[in-house]
């Protein structure tokens, strides 16, 4: 079992996270499409010469169970990360690294919504956000969802976007323009049990702003993208503020950074493989 966020899950671990995820069909009109791209990191791999064959030659989860095609994918990622490490600095690297960053953080104009998403973490930056948003008249609803991480013991304690829900009414947001979303651990089920939860409620939803980091913010419009309605309209926003960390021209200069990047890139492919994004 992982301890932190920058570590891959062994696939045990990845079946318990889908046992834990909630069920949600598929529109019609999108169980054969996918909203993904990987031509920028295919393009990495190939400058460092690294084996891309868990982006071109792995096409069912079924394979990647084989414990020599996991292993050869963790072994892939460890080598990637090294070698963005060790070459950070050289200037010829920089438009394949930004590359990846560019694709994503992409973000959409800001225009009005009915509903302003917000995908939950421990800090206030992404809530922020959508609290200025929410102020300015983007929209009239906030909805704050996750629990926490899988691999954190989340159960009995208080959940992150509870936490975020307090935070808003703290900051004068009036609390019935709250929504809470408070039993997802993953991104797709961020989303999944979002859009239930909507429905039940019979919140409108039709125009959704999505708050996220900018380097989360692909994976969690790519699973809106896939489960929501057909004719919904996705605005994607960056948060106003982003840490030295995780930033574009920095996150290739520390591993957390390395290791987050790329792991996004793990979670699209996965989420690909299973059809959810």
């Amino acid at each position: 079992m992982r301890t932190s966020a920058v570590q891959l899950p062994t696939f045990q671990e990845l079946q318990s996270i889908f046992a834990s995820e909630i069920t949600r069909p598929i529109p019609k009109e999108k169980e054969g499409i996918h909203f993904t791209d990987f031509s920028t990191i295919l393009s990495l791999l190939d400058a460092y010469d690294i084996s891309s064959s868990f982006f071109t030659k792995v096409n069912n989860l079924e394979q990647v169970a084989q414990p020599d095609v996991y292993a050869d994918m963790c072994a892939m990622f460890d080598t990637l990360t090294t070698r963005i490490s060790e070459s950070c600095e050289a200037p010829d690297m920089h438009p394949l690294l930004n590359n990846l960053y560019d694709y994503l953080s992409e973000a959409d104009e800001q225009k009005s919504a009915d509903l302003l998403f917000v995908f939950g973490s421990k800090s206030t930056t992404r809530t922020d956000t959508a609290l200025r948003l929410f102020r300015e008249g983007l929209a009239p609803k906030i909805l704050i969802s996750g629990r926490g991480p899988h691999y954190e013991d989340t159960y009995g304690h208080v959940a992150e976007a509870e936490m975020l829900g307090r935070y808003a009414i703290e900051q004068g947001i009036p609390k019935d323009a709250i929504l809470i979303e408070s039993e997802s651990i993953t991104v797709p089920d961020n989303v999944k049990r979002s859009l239930t939860l909507l429905e039940e409620t019979g919140v409108a939803h039709k125009r959704i702003l999505l708050v996220n980091s900018p380097f989360a913010q692909r994976r969690g419009w790519a699973h809106f993208s896939k489960m929501s309605d057909v004719g919904t309209t996705l605005m994607r926003v960056n948060t106003d503020t982003v840490s030295e960390q995780f930033s574009r021209n920095g996150w290739y200069r520390n591993e957390v950074g390395i290791r987050t990047i790329l792991k996004e890139f793990y979670g699209l492919r996965i989420s690909t493989l299973v059809n959810t994004a």
